[in-house]
């Protein structure tokens, strides 16, 4: 049972929305290669957790905080007699272990996975101590990539490898017990506790003149659409879409990165590149947001 599902973060959002909107600087760039791989790796895994068939709750991407200290848990399940932690990673390559020092060869440090969940192993026992919950915590390091490689690796039933995925989740499958409010609770209280709003996220600067109006397709994510009646066409891939969930993306995607402007027709009708009727934006924006203010300062939220 999914409790709480994984989401793009927004910081991620509205580099992918930027990326197919204008040059991303070198540092965005980076940033968002990065953030778009962890996720994918994440997913990846959330995909093989979903074929799941012993007892259990799922909660992804978490954010808690304790005493001051701001944790994230990528991946949790809720089990009759434990709790299981999982920090997903999504590294491509070849690594190894050296004296509590991990790298990637041929000595390019990076922080190793395991301090991670050292670090939240004790805060996370304290949080929910502190909520009357007192049930023993597994923690685990998963690398989904099929193309790492962990050499001189020594047995540690933290570290789960690519290869020992599948088993690992035959495992718990074997595991035939039942759940009861107790757990739900629990599961309740973890969400009821996620922060939405995530310290650690860094806001790209842009400026609205610099960015492209227009479009994007769903699908192949260029700006190579066409719209016929209530369906909107891509001339790259294909792909076709129903008009009014494009024109709900648009107001989205426009919300997200000028949170300060206010959603008008005209705005809309500016932001698509004039591409989609008047009509059908104030159509749409009558339907799925709620108009404020009236006659020609009208605005929707």
């Amino acid at each position: 049972m999914i409790f709480k599902e994984r989401k793009m973060s927004d910081e991620l959002q509205m580099l992918q929305a930027l990326d197919r909107r204008m040059a991303l600087s070198p540092k965005d760039h980076k940033n968002y290669q990065h953030l778009l791989k962890g996720f994918r790796g994440e997913a990846q895994f959330d995909q093989l957790l979903a074929n799941l068939s012993c007892a259990h709750i799922q909660i992804h991407d978490l954010l808690l905080e304790h005493n001051g200290t701001v944790f994230q848990i990528d991946s949790l399940l809720i089990m009759k007699e434990k709790i299981i932690v999982y920090e997903v990673k999504n590294y491509q390559g070849e690594f190894f272990f050296e004296q509590e020092r991990f790298f990637k060869i041929p000595r390019q440090e990076i922080m190793n996975p395991l301090h991670q969940i050292g670090r939240t192993a004790p805060i996370l026992t304290q949080l929910l101590r502190k909520h009357g919950f007192n049930i023993p915590i597994q923690f685990h390091v998963v690398f989904v990539n099929p193309e790492f490689t962990l050499f001189h690796a020594q047995q540690n039933t933290r570290v789960i490898l690519p290869t020992q995925i599948n088993d690992h989740l035959r495992k718990l499958n074997s595991i035939n017990t039942q759940l009861n409010q107790t757990h739900k609770h629990l599961a309740e209280k973890l969400i009821k506790l996620h922060l939405n709003d995530s310290p650690y996220q860094n806001r790209p600067v842009y400026e609205y003149d610099e960015i492209r109006k227009g479009v994007v397709c769903g699908g192949c994510g260029l700006m190579a659409v066409e719209v016929k009646g209530r369906k909107v066409y891509c001339k790259r891939c294909n792909w076709v879409e129903h008009l009014d969930t494009v024109i709900v993306k648009l107001v989205m995607e426009y919300k997200l990165l000028f949170p300060n402007k206010k959603v008008t027709v005209s705005a809309i009708d500016e932001w698509c590149g004039s591409l989609i009727s008047l009509k059908s934006i104030s159509r749409i924006l009558g339907q799925y947001f709620t108009r404020k203010g009236s006659l020609r300062w009208s605005y929707y939220e």
